[in-house]
């Protein structure tokens, strides 16, 4: 069981609860320790830094620890001004800051500082790529391991390693292919047979035919729903009825109807792959829950001296850990089948 799957079900039994309990009957709060909460509290996302500080604060409320929220607006130049107030202050732990832009420029300011700060719901990978400094980290998934979480998930589908990559010619499908690709290399997988497409074609049935010949197991699309339906449609017409996987783009309403059409002739089954669940939405249940496991991670790091060491190594009785980059140790992306016409459990579908 991964470790996001593993914490939804310890939050619903109050596993959470129980070990941050453990945490504080042996590790007392020193006086005046501090989390600082970052994020936007007007706009759209007025309801964010609430939510974050609500998932503080049910962590930190019986330890004597302080919770105190910042507003960062969402963005870049607010939040740099917000870090600089934060560090000023010294807290212990800055948790939040989930806009992207704004998580970097404020990362900055906390690395320079020697402030421990967690990213909340932040997926751009230059947080951790670009790294501030080793105080940096995020309690989230990545949006660039949507290759490499891909092709495991293609490799499985495919035992032979017969594997074909469709994809529409954009930045963002070229991308997928070449990180999934490369990771088939390293799985040792014969090297995908790769079909680009022109979007906007009403149909691809004289590309696709290439696949007729030596027909793939598992076929991986990378581009946009609309040329996904017709990709679909021209498959199936032709009687390639390999698995197909969808990159997350196509986690929409609109191609799930359109796959739906064809669902009771399948043999391959269709998949489209989403933010895996608890790898860190921008919702505002995920980014609660997200708050309360930073708090938890640090209170049971913090009793080891150097908590940002800590956090590296791992703790006991912590619901996550996080590699030498300063990234949680979370599947980013999982790949959801189509079921009556929904993609089932793609409540973070769409979401890019």
């Amino acid at each position: 069981m991964g470790k996001a799957s593993f914490f939804s079900i310890a939050r619903r039994t109050g596993w959470v609860a129980v070990a941050v309990g453990t945490v504080l009957a042996t590790v007392p709060a020193k006086a005046g320790e501090t989390i600082a909460v970052a994020g936007p509290a007007t706009g759209r996302h007025a309801a964010t830094l609430a939510a974050m500080g609500a998932g503080a604060r049910s962590v930190a409320r019986d330890a004597g620890i302080v919770v105190r929220e910042f507003d960062d607006g969402c963005d870049a130049a607010r939040a740099e001004g917000a870090a600089r107030v934060i560090a000023a202050q010294k807290p212990d732990l800055v948790i939040g800051h989930p806009c992207p832009a704004a998580a970097i420029a404020a990362a900055r300011i906390y690395a320079a500082n020697d402030v421990l700060f967690v990213a909340l719901g932040v997926r751009h990978p230059d947080l951790t790529v670009r790294r501030a400094g080793p105080t940096v980290f995020r309690l989230a998934g990545r949006d660039d391991r949507q290759g490499s979480e891909a092709a495991a998930i293609l490799s499985a589908l495919a035992p032979t390693g017969r594997i074909a990559i469709v994809q529409d010619r954009t930045a963002y499908a070229r991308g997928l292919t070449e990180t999934v690709a490369a990771e088939l290399a390293t799985r040792k997988l014969p090297a995908p047979i790769v079909i680009p497409i022109v979007a906007g074609r009403r149909d691809y049935d004289a590309d696709l035919a290439k696949l007729k010949a030596a027909p793939p197991e598992a076929i991986f699309f990378a581009g946009y729903p609309s040329e996904a339906a017709v990709v679909l449609r021209g498959l199936r017409t032709g009687g390639v009825d390999a698995a197909l996987v969808a990159s997350d783009a196509n986690a929409t309403d609109d191609f799930a109807l359109a796959a739906a059409a064809h669902e009771g002739t399948l043999k391959g089954v269709v998949k489209v792959m989403v933010q895996a669940p608890g790898s860190g939405g921008h919702g505002i249940g995920d980014l609660e829950v997200s708050a309360e496991q930073a708090a938890a991670v640090w209170k049971a790091a913090r009793s080891e001296g150097d908590a940002a060491a800590a956090l590296v190594r791992g703790t006991a009785g912590g619901p996550v850990t996080f590699d030498e980059n300063g990234d949680a140790r979370l599947t980013s992306f999982a790949a959801v089948p189509l079921v009556g016409g929904r993609w089932a459990k793609s409540a973070n579908a769409g979401s890019r």
